[in-house]
């Protein structure tokens, strides 16, 4: 409306100056100026619709966090309500624990089992000890006793006689067995207590801590910081563990990593005029108000997606169909505000309207003519958010 309203200008010059010069107003008196007029309001709609692109549909986006509960069971305790804050860490809800508590137990008794065995081995080492002391004693015994009957053979002494050494020779060897029994019964202790034992309190303890684990997994807490949304459990509930059935949402708190930023998409034919810096104007219907104050807050462009989200491709188990892709998908633009302390202004959600400049219109008398056509675009944002207050209907609407 405004463009014809400003082309319309040489159209009502010439009827003022016929009505002046008292000459009836005829198609062929203002043939010219109607033609001009034509001319004008093309050439201002084609430079303001590609110079300046607008777009319907801006939104504000946020993140949610399904909350679900990884053991499924009967909800116990809720200690949040929509609405609620929560910090990192904190308690959500519970669900039902006596299985998960019963197999702590089982691991906890299991655990002491093992402590308990190491008293006992350590006992069997000393006691494996002691008889491989007399045992070697025994051996020393009747080493002593052999090399004298060897000793007297050897000599051929007459207090030598083949029983006696035979005796002492069976009784060394015995004792070298008794020995080599007591070695082995001593090495069997001690794998016991310095392998065998060590490995099955390792297998306890971590028995122990996925026991743990699971009874953790009875109480849900909140990993994020933020304000509690949704929330449709209710004690005596069976807790859900699909994230697509969640029993509550957390509104994250947003960080600096994380800014509120308005969501826009251009049509495709205003990619070649977009540019990350360029500047613009947003209007938000949970902005609007009767002093018109905050309603357009400045914004510049912080990043342009380079794809088209309608050209994606999946694998599927049919070839590929182009028709499917008729519908002309959006370039997808990401807004900052100008001014930080906007960023308070917008409402997770929101709708709006983005209505861009271009600044890149070089400095010549035509670059000052395009730049000055642009004030006509910020009259429009100003009237539509006007109309919108007004009728009460919102930022509704399309094309530019």
């Amino acid at each position: 409306m405004i463009e014809l309203a400003v082309t319309s200008i040489p159209f009502v010059l010439r009827i003022l100056y016929l009505r002046w010069r008292g000459m009836p107003v005829t198609f062929y008196n203002v043939h010219v100026a109607l033609f001009v007029w034509l001319v004008l309001a093309f050439a201002v709609f084609f430079t303001v619709f590609y110079y300046y692109p607008k777009s319907y549909t801006g939104f504000v986006p946020f993140r949610a966090v399904p909350v679900v509960s990884e053991n499924g069971g009967t909800v116990t305790r809720i200690e949040v309500d929509n609405g609620s804050r929560v910090e990192p860490g904190q308690l959500l809800f519970t669900v039902f624990d006596g299985t998960e508590k019963a197999t702590v137990r089982a691991a906890e008794l299991k655990l002491d089992e093992v402590e308990k065995s190491f008293v006992l081995a350590q006992a069997q080492v000393r006691s494996a000890q002691a008889a491989l002391d007399r045992e070697a004693a025994i051996l020393q015994q009747a080493v002593e006793v052999f090399k004298d009957q060897e000793e007297l053979r050897i000599r051929k002494s007459a207090a030598y006689t083949a029983h006696n050494y035979e005796a002492a020779v069976a009784d060394k060897a015995a004792a070298e067995a008794k020995v080599a029994q007591t070695q082995a019964e001593l090495d069997q202790a001690n794998l016991q207590l310095e392998e065998v034992l060590p490995a099955q309190r390792a297998s306890a303890n971590a028995a122990l801590e996925q026991a743990r684990v699971e009874l953790e997994k009875t109480v849900v807490r909140s990993w994020v910081s933020g304000t509690i949304d949704q929330l449709t459990l209710h004690v005596g509930a069976r807790a859900s563990q699909l994230a697509s059935s969640p029993a509550m949402l957390i509104i994250p708190d947003r960080d600096d990593a994380h800014p509120k930023r308005v969501v826009a998409g251009f049509s495709q034919v205003a990619r070649s005029v977009l540019y990350v810096g360029m500047p613009a104007e947003v209007a938000c219907d949970t902005n609007f108000n009767v002093a018109m104050v905050d309603a357009v807050l400045p914004a510049r462009i912080a990043a342009i997606q380079p794809e088209i989200a309608t050209g994606q491709v999946t694998t599927t188990g049919r070839l590929l169909e182009p028709s499917q892709f008729a519908a002309r998908g959006e370039v997808t633009v990401l807004l900052d505000m100008v001014y930080p302390e906007h960023e308070d202004l917008l409402v997770n959600g929101s709708g709006c309207i983005v209505q861009t400049y271009d600044r890149n219109l070089g400095h010549g008398i035509m670059g000052h003519i395009l730049g000055g056509l642009g004030i006509i675009k910020a009259w429009g944002l100003r009237i539509k958010v006007w109309i919108a207050l007004v009728s009460g209907v919102g930022l509704t609407g399309g094309g530019h």
